[in-house]
């Protein structure tokens, strides 16, 4: 059963997609421990494409965190984004000032 908690971060990981998609990113979960080459969860340009590549076994709170790391540096001005989103970008943007 699912939590409060959980339905939450289920919910913000879709809000994090929507920009995803709004940018034209592709987002591909995919199990990235079976690699003979270490590979992290991250952002890559493919013949022309935007993707951001997520490990399928980090928790959803670390694929949010993730997420907003690599959407950070795009331009967001000009399309919709939840409010939460935009709040948390700032507070990122001062914590490391």
């Amino acid at each position: 059963m699912e939590t409060t908690v959980d339905v939450l971060l289920h919910a913000r990981r879709k809000d994090l997609e929507a920009v995803a998609e709004k940018l034209s990113i592709e987002i591909e979960t995919c199990n990235l421990s079976d690699q003979e080459i270490p590979i992290r969860s991250g952002h890559c340009n493919v013949a022309g494409q935007d993707r951001i590549y997520l490990d399928k076994n980090l928790s959803l709170s670390q694929q949010i965190e993730t997420l907003l790391e690599i959407l950070e540096k795009f331009d967001l001005e000009s399309i919709y984004v939840a409010a939460w989103i935009r709040e948390q970008l700032e507070q990122n943007r001062n914590n490391t000032r």
